[in-house]
């Protein structure tokens, strides 16, 4: 697949991929938390808190450890730095004492270094504090708890005094031995008192210094910090993820899209592609042909034409006018008479939304520019919109005709069109039962054979309704219209049985909205045979003027495998010369020889012009939708 392909799948599937990149940032708004500092990467820092030197040497740490993993240290540090959730900082603090080296170890992470640090530190030093306050809480509480035992004291201290002043001499030493414990104890509670009382005194930790910071060694990649970088990641994978899918789907997508697969499938020729009209130049129901005569579009339809007036049905490449007094005799146009009757296209596609009326429409004026004056019979009953393309007036038309019981002159549903030498007799006014209609279609179409050079017919989608059957009798040739991505390979190959089966010559096909870069590979397969006899048979086009020994290329393309078209082609060529085949077998006996082969130009010869040459009549015998073929000879200058 070349790079230009890649670029051709994205273009056609962009939105799938804008879908994949918009469930990315949706999906990064929602995921990624407002402060995502606290996930993705860690770094662990790790500071010791231990005993003051002023200490005591047993002073014991486990209420230190306590402290620290009490809520009142996570609410003073959540206030410090700032954090509106202590839980949050709880979690990722935690604490280990360890009796032996008498210190108690506090390790925090963070998604970075410094922030891992400042979170250490400061619950550290927050826990030091928060044991100071506890200490010192609970040493004026006891000291406290010591007023009243020492108010008491002193109460009965001083009653003591005063009895052993007025007691007798003999019960004065009892008394004194009394006071001398009483007031013991009450120097020594002092003493306790002031010892509390004094903040000197309290036990205290501090912090060790040695603050040491480690990455997390299970963390191999690490993730952005910015909650916007983040979010701009997740929508380069879901680009990144849309652009696969993308890629996926056009892997599974069974649509034919290339000229190569149209051909496979169909079983027939592609003979003109049209490139993808933007949708400026689609608007309006515009016939670029006419409006944009400049444009890539309008060059297909005229290559279109190209191919219809060499290798199409009888009498298309003549003129019903008068032939031109500058042409020599050898590039003169061949001129059909008023008595022959002009050659019946009838323009199909398989389903709805192929383009079959827009071509109908390029193609009339693109045989206009050619100097013949084309008839456009729309008879597409059920979605009518021939004349949005060529702007005829609305008015009676081909309903109003085929329900008459009387005959109407088509003089008087004919109209006129915004492009020169095309008219068109519109479908009319709708019908409850459009299948009916196009049983009496045969007398109409025989009709406006004598109204124009050529008469191009819109019918209905063949696959949805079967309005096509009614009218492929009365055609000369058939030509099929499909859009790129808009068919399957199962749908294609049922419309050219459909198509083979009817007798009728197949011009081939007409692929429209073709992507160009697609279109130069135009799909995947072997290489095909090109020789101009089997190509020839194909179409019911018999070439003349060349060589009959094949050139070294076309030896080498021999032992290739033929396209299915071309397959099919050599086993309808067999049933042609069969005497049984019918219209195959009128078909082969519309090849003959030239007037003159002296003549280097062109010379097309139907099998009416032979049977009136041979004295058999004005030609009606044949019918209105006579199948024959053309013989064309090519000069040296048309080569």
């Amino acid at each position: 697949m070349e790079t230009s392909s890649y670029f051709s799948v994205l273009q056609r599937r962009w939105p799938l991929v804008l879908a994949c990149l918009a469930i990315g940032l949706l999906a990064g708004l929602i995921l990624t938390p407002s402060d995502p500092k606290g996930t993705g990467n860690q770094w662990t820092s790790s500071v010791n808190v231990v005993p003051a030197p002023n200490s005591a040497k047993e002073f014991n740490l486990a209420p230190v450890q306590l402290m620290t993993d009490g809520g009142e240290v996570a609410r003073r540090v959540a206030k410090r730095l700032n954090n509106p959730d202590p839980a949050v900082l709880a979690s990722k603090v935690t604490s280990q004492l360890n009796p032996d080296l008498g210190l108690v170890q506090i390790a925090a992470k963070a998604p970075s270094r410094k922030a891992a640090e400042d979170l250490a530190t400061a619950w550290a030093q927050e826990t030091v504090a928060a044991f100071a306050d506890s200490q010192r809480k609970t040493r004026q509480g006891q000291a406290d708890s010591m007023t009243a035992q020492l108010d008491k004291l002193k109460t009965d201290i001083d009653g003591l005094e005063k009895s052993t002043t007025n007691a007798p001499v003999g019960k004065k030493a009892t008394l004194q031995a009394e006071f001398d414990a009483k007031r013991g104890q009450y120097t020594t509670l002092v003493g306790q008192q002031q010892e509390l009382i004094n903040p000197l005194n309290d036990p205290k930790v501090e912090v060790m210094d040695g603050l040491k910071s480690t990455p997390d060694s299970t963390t191999s990649i690490l993730a952005p910090t910015s909650r916007p970088l983040r979010i701009g990641l997740a929508a380069a994978l879901g680009l990144a993820l849309g652009l696969i899918a993308a890629l996926m789907v056009d892997r599974m997508d069974v649509r034919l899209r290339g000229r190569i697969q149209l051909e496979d499938a169909f079983g027939l020729p592609v003979i003109a592609e049209v490139p993808r009209a933007t949708r400026r130049q689609r608007a309006g129901h515009a016939v670029l042909v006419a409006g944009r005569p400049d444009s890539p579009v309008a060059e297909a339809y005229r290559t279109l034409r190209s191919a219809l007036l060499l290798s199409g049905p009888p009498g298309l490449a003549y003129r019903l006018s008068g032939t031109d007094p500058r042409q020599t005799r050898a590039t003169a146009m061949p001129v059909r008479r008023i008595s022959d009757p002009a050659p019946v296209i009838l323009v199909v596609s398989p389903r709805p939304g192929d383009g079959r009326t827009s071509t109908v429409a390029n193609l009339a004026a693109a045989l206009a520019e050619a100097g013949r004056s084309v008839l456009v019979l729309d008879c597409d009953f059920r979605n009518p919109a021939t004349q949005l393309y060529l702007g005829a007036k609305p008015g009676k038309g081909m309903s109003e005709v085929l329900l008459a019981e009387q005959e109407i002159n088509l003089q008087d549903v004919v109209r006129g069109t915004n492009i020169p030498n095309v008219r068109v007799i519109t479908a009319g006014a709708p019908a409850a039962y459009p299948a009916a209609l196009l049983l009496r279609a045969g007398e109409v179409v025989q009709r406006a054979r004598h109204h124009a050079d050529v008469v191009l017919v819109d019918s209905a989608p063949l696959l949805y309704a079967n309005d096509t059957n009614d009218l492929v009798q009365h055609a000369d040739a058939m030509l099929v219209v499909a859009r790129s991505g808009n068919l399957t390979a199962d749908q294609a190959s049922r419309v050219g049985e459909l198509l083979t089966r009817t007798g009728v010559p197949i011009a081939g096909v007409v692929l429209l909205g073709v992507d160009p870069q697609r279109s130069m590979g135009g799909g995947k397969r072997g290489p095909r045979t090109g020789t101009v006899g089997r190509i020839g048979s194909t179409a019911g086009l018999v070439l003349r003027g060349r060589s009959a020994e094949p050139s070294p290329v076309e030896d080498e393309d021999a032992e290739r495998p033929a396209p299915s078209w071309a397959k099919r082609g050599e086993l309808t060529e067999g049933e042609h010369e069969s005497p049984a085949s019918g219209r195959g077998a009128h078909r082969a006996d519309a090849v003959a020889e030239t007037e003159d082969s002296a003549d280097p130009g062109f010379r097309v010869q139907s099998a009416s012009e032979r049977a009136l040459r041979n004295g058999a009549g004005d030609g009606a015998h044949l019918g209105p939708h006579f199948d024959t073929w053309s013989t064309v000879e090519l000069g040296s200058e048309d080569r």
